[in-house]
């Protein structure tokens, strides 16, 4: 990866970090990235991340 394209991702996260986004559209990104599944349970491949977030 060139210099200029490290920057373009590093303005990019910066854009992003300042907007604002509701609940559903931040939830959505998690679905995408595939941390979340539709129904809002953490995916199969996160499981570690699950344990920490079930009530005891």
């Amino acid at each position: 990866m060139s210099n200029k394209d490290s920057q373009k991702l590093i303005d990019l996260a910066k854009k992003e970090r300042g907007m604002n986004s509701s609940k559903e559209e931040a939830m959505a990104r998690l679905v995408n990235a595939g941390i979340f599944n539709k129904k809002g349970d953490y995916s199969k491949n996160y499981p570690t991340l699950a344990s920490f977030s079930k009530e005891k």
